[in-house]
């Protein structure tokens, strides 16, 4: 009660001199136009010329002490008559209401009735205002001691009220500099409290700070348009971010007031139907943004003033029900909060002409926003107290269980240790069985290993013995017609030794005979073929040895460059002896270049895999009419050596194919495999930071695909020996 007491004192109306429908100007002070001063006239068909308009008698005192029009689409026209008694040739007009969008100011500019006019508004550039104010203000000249009578023109969207102030221009300016002044004192307010509650939340980190300084933006940045400097400074070349500011930033403020006090009080917690309220205060205010996006201005703005009115006794009511449930932030909220909603009214009050427009009463919502911030702060500081309490509490509690805990694990630690050593001796006596488990799994690990050499070896030596038998029958074959030649060739050798000059007709004769008897031209034509035949078994033996060696690389421990092509050439060489009549091997090789391995261990894979291929089809129970083949294929891709090798087999079916590279898996009957093969190739391409894969072909059998890298990054050290013993696990 005292403040409302308070607030009416000073808002007493201030001093002007008025006789009937004309203000008399003075020296003294500014002079607002109210009452009887200034009359109204509401152009609904907003067409009338001003001629017609100084001809109208159809002008009327305001409802309301200022003028106040509410939202209306009419024209309004003002009408007053000012006295200059003053020294003054010029006075000034500020119509303190940066929101109108066209402001005309009509004034005459002699004794015959002639006029002329001064355009203002928002939505004039700042540029063309010749006083380069967010507020109109027009300097009119009046003779000092005279009378006249000005018309004004207001267009505008949302609320019209039009407080009229007149006065010298010394007067006028100061009364603007005293304002400017408020809103910088409350701009600083608005800053400090920003980056004041911006460094508490930094320290704290408590997500409330976070929205209070959003909060803060809005409610500060709703003010600075309110009174036009979102006009002035940001966007007065921009008449469409004009018109639609006004209800942008209330909208805005009043989502961001939605928010704070979802957080703030929790009521998501505490009252969920409220938050729900507060969600679809939130919508609404969403909605409001769109309809002024598509142009429906006016009802934006009643829209917002009917939300902004029902969430502020809504939001006061359950600042009163939490604050009487004892919930301290309440308490805080609901004194600020009702300053707050204290301002809201004394200035819609004011705007109605029911408490006097002076300078508290038009700066009243500046002065309630800032005591609301400032407490809504203290109340965030006062959060932090309680928060420090909490901790306070909770640790006590904690060190209170901690000691307890303590002398439980005191009391626990002696039984906990016979049982200890208990198990300790049990774990030994399982780990020592563990490991002689371990040990026998080993050498089973590697006697299978073994096993699958030897299977290999076994296949390996029956390839070689098969490819080194045929050119050894060949060479002993030729060996005792050769022997027979040799002998005849001697004998004829010997007869010519036995010639003399005694009995030479006699022994060259039998020489002659001997020599068409034994056929000599044909014997040494034979002997060249017979040593042209054991030639050509010996190489194509010594081209096996070399192939095999080749295929085993026993000689090569490291890594080196290697041709794959001559690994696969090779190891279908000493496979040939496998290879059915009706299976053809088709080699479609690109141009590789070498490629850095351990040739032998590759070499191993190349086996396993054709080996498979070859069994593979041998399993289908084909005839020789039956064609098969195994396309080789390589190519290079992305710097890596890519190789197929796909069969027409049966093919892998779908169940087992997760499985066909693990150790001891096999398809194959008993005594057939090891189920090894696979997995060693498995790891051998692993350990070459490569991968194979195996993918059913397009029409039957199964395609193996393997990916080697051109250049390895393993260490030359690796020791190949490694992938034999280690399939993959």
């Amino acid at each position: 009660m005292k403040f409302i007491l308070f607030i009416a004192l000073l808002s007493l109306p201030m001093l002007a001199f008025a006789t009937g429908d004309t203000t008399y100007i003075t020296n003294e002070n500014t002079v607002l136009l109210k009452n009887n001063e200034i009359q109204v006239f509401s152009d609904v068909s907003k067409t009338l010329p001003f001629n017609k308009i100084r001809s109208l008698t159809a002008f009327h005192a305001p409802n309301n002490t200022i003028p106040n029009l509410s939202v209306s689409p009419a024209v309004i026209w003002l009408k007053f008559t000012l006295f200059n008694n003053t020294n003054e040739q010029q006075l000034l007009i500020n119509l303190k209401k940066s929101n109108l969008n066209y402001v005309t100011l009509y004034y005459p500019v002699d004794n015959n009735g002639n006029y002329t006019f001064f355009k203002g508004g928002n939505l004039i550039p700042i540029s063309q205002h010749k006083f380069k104010d967010q507020n109109n203000l027009f300097e009119v000249p009046i003779p000092p001691y005279t009378s006249r009578t000005m018309y004004i023109r207001i267009k505008s969207i949302g609320q019209i009220v039009a407080p009229l102030y007149v006065g010298t221009i010394d007067n006028i300016m100061e009364s603007i500099n005293r304002d400017r002044l408020v809103f910088g004192i409350y701009l600083g307010i608005i800053l400090i409290m920003f980056f004041y509650n911006f460094f508490i939340y930094f320290s704290v980190r408590d997500e409330s700070y976070l929205y209070y300084i959003g909060y803060i933006f809005f409610i500060g940045f709703a003010q600075f348009c309110l009174e036009g400097y979102g006009y002035r400074f940001l966007w007065n070349n921009s008449p469409l971010i004009t018109l639609q500011s006004i209800n942008w930033v209330g909208a805005l403020s009043g989502i961001g007031a939605a928010v704070f006090l979802r957080v703030f009080l929790h009521t998501k917690e505490k009252l969920p139907i409220f938050d729900k309220v507060l969600i679809g205060f939130i919508l609404l205010y969403i909605l409001t943004i769109l309809l002024t996006l598509f142009g429906l201005y006016d009802l934006s703005y009643i829209l917002i003033d009917v939300i902004a009115f029902t969430g502020s006794f809504a939001f006061l009511g359950v600042g009163i029900k939490f604050a009487a449930e004892g919930f301290r932030p309440a308490k805080f909220f609901l004194i600020a909060w009702s300053f707050f909603i204290a301002s809201i009214i004394l200035y819609v009050i004011k705007d109605f002409g029911l408490i006097s427009y002076n300078f508290i009463t038009s700066n009243i919502l500046l002065i309630g926003s800032s005591i609301e911030i400032a407490l809504l702060s203290f109340a965030l500081a006062d959060r932090i107290n309680v928060l420090k309490r909490e901790k306070e509490i909770s640790q006590a509690k904690a060190l209170q269980v901690s000691r307890e805990k303590e002398q439980f694990v005191q009391e626990q630690n002696i039984i906990l240790e016979s049982k200890i050593n208990e198990r300790t001796f049990k774990l030994q006596q399982i780990n020592k069985e563990l490991k002689r488990t371990l040990k026998d799994l080993k050498e089973t690990q590697s006697q299978l290993v073994d096993a699958e050499k030897m299977a290999s070896l076994g296949q390996l030596t029956a390839g070689i013995a098969h490819e080194i038998n045929n050119p050894i029958n060949f060479v002993k074959s030729n060996i005792k017609p050769l022997q027979l030649d040799i002998h005849d060739v001697l004998e004829l050798v010997r007869k010519y030794d036995e010639l003399n000059t005694e009995n030479i007709q006699n022994k060259l004769k039998d020489i002659h005979s001997f020599r068409e008897e034994i056929e000599f031209e044909y014997i040494v034509h034979e002997i060249e073929t017979l040593l042209s035949g054991i030639n050509d078994g010996a190489n194509r033996t010594a081209e096996i040895v070399k192939g095999l060696r080749t295929f085993s690389r026993v000689d090569e421990s490291e890594l080196k460059e290697a041709d794959i092509h001559e690994g696969i050439d090779t190891t279908l060489m000493l496979l040939a002896n496998s290879v059915p009549q009706n299976l053809t091997i088709v080699k479609d090789y690109a141009s590789l270049p070498r490629v850095d391995c351990f040739p032998g261990k590759l070499n191993q894979v190349f086996m396993n895999v054709l080996v498979n291929a070859i069994q593979a089809i041998k399993s289908k129970g084909t005839t020789e009419e039956d064609e098969e083949r195994i396309i080789i294929t390589t190519e290079k891709q992305h710097g890596n050596v890519v190789l197929r090798i796909a069969d027409t087999g049966p093919g892998i079916p779908a169940a087992v194919k997760g499985k066909i590279f693990d150790p001891f898996f096999t398809t194959k009957d008993v005594g057939e495999g090891t189920g090894l093969g696979l997995s060693i190739a498995y790891s051998i391409i692993e350990k070459h930071h490569g991968k194979i894969e195996a993918f059913p072909r397009e029409g039957g059998g199964t395609e193996f695909v393997i990916t080697l890298p051109l250049k390895q990054r393993a260490s030359k050290q690796d020791a190949p020996a490694d992938m034999e013993t280690s399939p993959k696990s």
